[in-house]
């Protein structure tokens, strides 16, 4: 039992940690990358979410529809004052001498408002420049003071013969790149230290952003996940039937969230949203009625769990999974869903876990929690039938 709460309590502070990080910056942190050429222009593309600093989530998504009815390109720049001031506020120097940049075109991309609200699901945005600049030249980068994008700023420099390309990290408070000789012979044998981890994080980038909105969708946002999940926990008077409803309703939801992903299952969710209320009531009665693990109860939480997956894949189709990496990308979904669950039972044993060998826990504890389990799932089963 003392083993069981120390690995609960180094979990909750693992993943206190892991949800703190999540919502850092380096979810949506710029990218610069300048392609350095030997015909005399170069070509610099910077990635980067407007959504979320230059412009509002409600201006951006109106220029990725009116992008999308005209076509993307630099002639975008005259509806985008976003896009002077980054381009007033982004200085090259090229031999230390500030060179011209030149809008080429524009891609501005976004699966929906919610997703650009969203600080963890980046709807980043691409312009590429051309610069005045080639092998041979010395070039830095600077971001004027005034410029506020989301921090930091990765800067790359690929130059032809290079095995690697230069890295650099740009802050708040560090906004110079320092000259960079464009010279495969006089690149560095190191990546600085806080480069080479914001070059690796951004490598690890797509599969951490569907692990964190994973995590999101039952905590903070999963509620009613929350609810049922609570629900499991105060019917288990022991660890082992815990585990196998938690078992049961997390290999339930996990098909039928890859099934709804891939289209092979389509129910609205004007139906799926009443059930799933409707599970959390019959739980909360369960669990009043029930002294232990009924025959059958398994088998009720897996049909549940199959309801909840199908409510997780109506949140997901909002945020439109990559092609090219959708399998990934649901797994790492899925898991991020585990994950926070696992959150949710470790602050249950936290909280009251340990009074669970006292005789009076189920009178005092357990209960009423259920009550109050049952009252929460009869409220939102009348909300969402009547309204």
């Amino acid at each position: 039992m003392q083993g069981m709460k120390s690995f609960v309590q180094a979990l909750a502070i693992i993943l206190a940690v892991c949800a703190t990080t999540a919502h850092a910056h380096l979810l949506n942190m710029t990218e610069v990358t300048l392609t350095a050429q030997d015909q005399g222009i170069s070509q610099l593309d910077v990635r980067i979410d407007l959504g979320q600093s230059l412009m509002s989530p409600e201006d951006y998504w109106r220029a990725v529809q009116w992008s999308k009815d005209r076509g993307a390109g630099s002639d975008l720049w005259a509806s985008l004052p976003a896009i002077e001031r980054l381009r007033a506020g982004l200085e090259i120097l090229v031999n230390r001498s500030r060179a011209p940049l030149r809008l080429i075109d524009i891609k501005l991309n976004a699966t929906s408002l919610d997703a650009i609200r969203n600080p963890l699901t980046p709807q980043m945005a691409v312009l590429r420049f051309e610069v005045p600049a080639s092998v041979g030249d010395s070039v830095e980068v600077r971001l004027i003071d005034d410029l506020e994008i989301p921090w930091p700023c990765l800067l790359r420099v690929d130059v032809p013969g290079a095995d690697l390309p230069v890295s650099r990290l740009l802050t708040a408070d560090t906004r110079s790149s320092r000259p960079v000789l464009l010279s495969a012979s006089a690149q560095p044998e190191h990546v600085p230290w806080a480069a080479g981890v914001a070059s690796t994080w951004q490598s690890w980038l797509p599969g951490i952003s569907w692990l964190v909105v994973g995590y999101q969708h039952v905590v903070p946002l999963g509620l009613d996940h929350i609810v049922f999940v609570l629900g499991l926990f105060f019917l288990a008077a022991k660890f082992s039937t815990l585990l196998w409803q938690v078992s049961c309703f997390t290999l339930a939801h996990s098909l039928t969230l890859a099934l709804a992903s891939a289209g092979v299952v389509n129910i609205s969710a004007t139906v799926i949203e009443p059930l799933i209320a409707a599970s959390i009531l019959y739980i909360a009665f369960d669990n009043l009625y029930s002294d232990g693990l009924a025959k059958g109860r398994l088998a009720v939480v897996t049909v549940f769990g199959l309801l909840h997956g199908l409510g997780f894949a109506s949140a997901l189709g909002e945020l439109q999974l990559p092609a090219e990496s959708f399998l990934s990308s649901l797994l790492l979904f899925n898991l991020g869903v585990e994950l926070a669950q696992l959150t949710v039972l470790a602050g249950a044993f936290l909280t009251v876990g340990w009074l669970q060998r006292w005789s009076g826990y189920q009178r005092q504890v357990a209960r009423p929690a259920t009550i109050t389990i049952a009252g929460v799932g009869a409220y939102w089963l009348a909300k969402r039938v009547m309204f």
